[in-house]
């Protein structure tokens, strides 16, 4: 891994963990599209049993959420917490970025499990609603509920697009692209410049 994400409490690369190497690992195993490749060969080259395997994950469609939903917590989930919009996908991208290869590869055909279609949005939504109410104060009334939830799905699609495409992986200029797509209304409600 190029880089290291440490805990800042322990000062400890949290990639390092037993929990996440075994993740990071299955994650490594994915040669191919998911809908090719079973649980048995995953775990015949991540050296791992099945049992394990399934400690970690409930299905082999798992995996890239769980990736991309663990590496939210580090920036993309704390826009309007503690970073600004550009800083928040700048990174974000940035750490996704590692792993390209896995998602062009297990995603780009998958048809059992649309991968972003759900759980993705659904988190990200989840957050953004969080951060409004809890972090900024902001009143969520259904406009707002509207934009956090097509945003949401769109966020996921232009992210999801990107990592299964074979463009250049350009930080800037994704970041410049995904900031143009926030909605002003909530642009500038998550905007940590304002009303600090």
């Amino acid at each position: 891994m190029a880089f290291m994400l440490t805990d800042l409490l322990s000062s400890q690369d949290i990639f390092n963990t037993p929990d996440l190497k075994t993740k990071m690992s299955i994650l490594h195993a994915v040669d191919r599209s998911l809908d090719c490749m079973t649980i048995s060969e995953i775990c015949e080259k991540a050296n791992i049993s099945r049992q394990t395997f399934y400690r970690h994950f409930r299905s082999k469609y798992d995996i890239p959420w769980w990736f991309c939903i663990f590496c939210r917590q580090f920036y993309l989930n704390e826009i309007g917490r503690t970073i600004n919009w550009r800083t928040g996908y700048y990174h974000h991208i940035r750490i996704l970025s590692t792993e390209r290869e896995f998602f062009k590869k297990s995603i780009q055909y998958s048809i059992n499990t649309p991968f972003g279609q759900t759980v993705m949005p659904q988190n990200r939504q989840t957050v953004l609603l969080e951060t409004l109410r809890t972090y900024r104060n902001v009143p969520v009334d259904h406009n707002m509920q509207f934009l956090v939830e097509m945003f949401s799905k769109l966020e996921c699609e232009v992210l999801n697009d990107w990592f299964r495409s074979d463009a250049d992986t350009d930080l800037v200029v994704w970041t410049d692209d995904l900031v143009s797509l926030v909605p002003d209304r909530l642009y500038r409600a998550l905007d940590i410049t304002q009303n600090v």
